[in-house]
């Protein structure tokens, strides 16, 4: 074990003497967690109020348009009054307009026709949203003035004749929060879709581990396969397994070492906001840590089995680009499995990328315990033990010239 250990780590330190993979390492993937954390971050404001502009044509001096002006305040709306002349001669995305005879039309119980008009280019997601919020302020509205209305003597109601303190009451219910919370989750078997820093960050970390290690890795070790380093190892005391077990075991601290920066990392950007970023890996750190040990196992052992297939450094670098770039996409680094079609997720169970994602979302996005990377974690070890016995058939230490 000791001379595991020794080898192990001397190879991990003339890694890290190599100064350009220290940006291979930890720059470019916080870069890229950067990139496209920043450019996903509008998706991460799902739980955010919504607001949307909505310019108003009031034609009405009355008491009741300027309540239900409120009302419309309180369903998301930011609402701009315009002048008539403003909306016939300006092209606004989204115009209602409330006629001359609202207050009065209400107060005497007859219908009032409403014109929501829309640009034919507008966006239809937010048309539809305004469309939804317009209906409940309108049903809030009527409400309202239904209970305000039964308090006051039972005669014609007519704006010349309410005082207004009874005017001002109705401004006070309307103002008054909903006493009827929503709260809107997923139901049944389903789970929201990952989106934003929440799969950017854990995604550039899965995949740059796997690229890291395994371009890094097995033109490495080609070299010293056909180099004759491996072979003159061979001709010490080493054994043929403590060479092969400490050139996995230094691929997995290096790829161990390289995806726990990376965690603190992308604690980091959530903890400061840094370009609005929220993000966090949330209280089962060490949960994660534990099932990346597995995951750079399977990785290194992976690294071994293929470096056996390639006879020059030129083969290792341009296949290991290739299959590790194939691993993060079907893996889910690159997009959420969950829109993915059903055959293709079934086969990228054939990927350790695929399980240290599941892992990944599993705590920090579906918030389920530290017992849900159990699986993922054995998956991974299984991945590993089969890579790493293919790979010492794959792989000849005693090869020269």
């Amino acid at each position: 074990m000791r001379r595991i250990l020794h080898l192990t780590l001397h190879d991990t330190r003339l890694f890290l003497m190599q100064r350009e993979n220290f940006f291979f390492m930890f720059g470019m993937p916080v870069l890229f967690m950067l990139f496209f954390s920043t450019v996903l971050k509008g998706s991460d404001d799902q739980g955010k109020k919504l607001e949307i502009t909505l310019n108003v044509v009031n034609q009405d001096e009355g008491f009741l348009s300027t309540a239900f002006l409120r009302q419309l305040q309180g369903e998301s709306f930011d609402v701009q009054t315009i002048s008539p002349q403003q909306a016939d001669t300006t092209g606004f995305t989204r115009v209602l307009r409330i006629p001359a005879d609202f207050t009065s039309e209400v107060l005497a119980g007859r219908q009032v026709d409403l014109s929501f008009a829309k640009e034919a280019n507008s966006n239809v997601d937010f048309d539809v949203a305004a469309s939804v919020h317009l209906h409940r302020a309108q049903v809030a509205f009527l409400g309202s003035v239904i209970a305000w209305s039964q308090d006051l003597p039972d005669t014609n109601l007519n704006a010349t004749t309410l005082s207004e303190v009874e005017k001002g009451r109705l401004l006070a219910m309307v103002a008054e929060p909903s006493r009827v919370k929503v709260i809107d989750k997923t139901a049944g078997r389903g789970r929201p879709v990952p989106s934003g820093a929440g799969q950017s960050i854990p995604g550039m970390l899965a995949m740059f581990v796997v690229m890291t290690t395994l371009i890094g890795g097995s033109e490495t070790l080609t070299k010293e396969k056909y180099g004759g380093t491996l072979a003159r190892l061979a001709s010490t005391p080493f054994s043929r397994t403590e060479i092969l077990a400490g050139k996995v075991l230094h691929l997995t601290l290096v790829g161990l070492s390289q995806a726990i920066v990376l965690m603190l990392a992308g604690q980091l950007i959530g903890a400061i906001h840094l370009f609005g970023i929220q993000f966090s890996w949330g209280p089962h750190a060490l949960a994660i840590v534990v099932m990346l040990i597995f995951y750079a196992f399977a990785v290194a052992c992976l690294t071994l089995l293929i470096s056996g297939l390639f006879r020059t450094t030129q083969q290792a670098e341009s296949l290991a680009w290739l299959l590790g770039m194939i691993i993060a996409a079907m893996g889910g680094c690159w997009w959420p499995l969950e829109i993915m079609p059903h055959t293709a997720r079934l086969l990228a169970q054939l990927f350790p990328s695929y399980w240290a994602m599941r892992g990944f979302h599993a705590l920090i996005t579906f918030g389920m315990g530290p017992s849900s990377v159990v699986l993922p974690s054995v998956v991974l070890a299984c991945f590993g033990i089969l890579f790493a016995i293919v790979g010492t058939r794959t792989m000849r230490v005693n090869q020269s010239g």
